[in-house]
C-alpha cells in the first residue's frame, strides 16, 4: 500500500542520513502517477519534512517517448528530487548543456561597462536548469540499452548528478543497482562507487555491466543483453525469458548500511 511504500522510505531515508557524513546530498527519483494522485511523489515529499535533509531543487526529466489515452496530457516526465545535509559541493559548471544560447539582451553595466548577458556568462551553452530536455531516454537502439532493467536511468543525467555534487576521488552511494547506471557513470568520471540491490539479478547485471566497459568501452548491450551467451546455449533460459518479458519488473528494496560514507548519496 501507499502507507506501507512511504513508512518504509522514512526507515531507509532515516539510515541514510546517520551514514553520511555532515555534508553530503541525497537524490530521489520518484514516480508521480497522475492516474492515482500523483502518488507517491506528494506523500513522500510531506515525508521528507520530518527529516533533517532540506530540500534544494525539484528536477524533472523529460522523455522523449511518453503514455497516456486520448483524454489526458501524455505523461512524458521523470521526478528527481534535491536533498542537501549541511553544506555539501555544487559544481555549477555540471548544469551547462550542449544546447548553445541564442537569446540575447538583458543588459547590465558591470565595472562602467554596459555587457549583455552572453557576455558575463560562464558558458556558450544554457544551464539545464530544473527542467532537463537534453537527455534521450534510454530505448533499445542505444548502446547503453540493457534490456529488462525497466527503470534504467540515462548516462548522461547519472553524470550530471554525479558531476555536480561530487568531485574526482569522491565516493558516491546508490542503494538500487537496477542496470547500474550510477556505477558506470562514477566509472567514467572518477568517483568511487558503492552500490548494492537486494535483487540478485540486478547485481550481476551491474557487475556485468562494469566489466563490460572495461573490455570493450562500450556502455550496455543495444538490442542484446547481459546473459545472451548463456541464454544461447539454453533452451529452458529461452522459454523463461520470453515469460518474463510479458511481466511487471521485479521490485527492489533498501539494504540498511553499518559503514559511514564520506561523500554524497546517489539513489536511482
Amino acid at each position: 500500500s501507499l502507507g506501507e511504500f512511504v513508512d518504509w522510505c522514512r526507515n531507509w531515508v532515516a539510515n541514510t542520513g546517520r551514514v553520511l557524513a555532515k555534508d553530503a546530498s541525497l537524490y530521489v527519483w520518484i514516480g508521480a502517477d497522475q492516474s492515482e494522485g500523483f502518488q507517491p511523489l506528494p506523500d513522500f515529499m510531506v515525508m521528507m519534512r520530518e527529516t533533517d535533509f532540506r530540500p534544494r531543487s525539484f528536477i524533472t526529466m523529460r522523455n522523449q517517448r511518453g503514455y497516456g489515452t486520448q483524454k489526458n496530457w501524455m505523461a512524458v516526465r521523470q521526478e528527481l528530487l534535491y536533498y542537501v545535509k549541511g553544506s555539501p559541493v555544487f559544481n555549477v559548471e555540471a548544469e551547462f548543456t550542449d544546447i548553445p544560447k541564442i537569446l540575447r539582451g538583458y543588459y547590465k553595466e558591470v565595472n562602467g561597462v554596459v555587457t549583455e548577458n552572453l557576455e558575463r556568462s560562464k558558458s556558450d551553452n544554457i544551464r539545464a536548469g530544473n527542467v532537463w530536455v537534453d537527455i534521450q531516454q534510454v530505448f533499445y537502439r542505444m548502446e547503453e540499452n540493457v534490456n529488462g532493467c525497466y527503470a534504467q536511468k540515462p548516462l548522461k543525467s547519472c553524470e550530471r548528478i554525479i558531476r555536480a555534487s561530487s568531485n574526482p576521488g569522491d565516493l558516491v552511494l546508490d542503494f538500487f543497482a537496477h542496470s547500474g547506471s550510477t556505477l558506470l557513470a562514477s566509472e567514467i568520471l572518477g568517483r568511487h562507487c558503492y552500490t548494492m540491490d537486494l535483487e540478485p539479478v540486478f547485481c550481476e547485471i551491474a557487475i556485468r555491466r562494469l566489466e563490460h566497459f572495461r573490455g570493450t568501452g562500450k556502455t550496455g548491450w543495444q538490442h542484446s543483453n547481459p546473459f545472451a551467451t548463456e541464454i544461447a546455449a539454453d533452451s529452458e533460459l529461452q522459454s523463461l525469458v520470453k515469460v518474463q518479458t510479458r511481466e511487471e519488473p521485479a521490485k527492489v528494496a533498501a539494504v540498511p548500511l553499518t559503514e559511514k560514507c564520506r561523500q554524497p548519496l546517489l539513489f536511482s
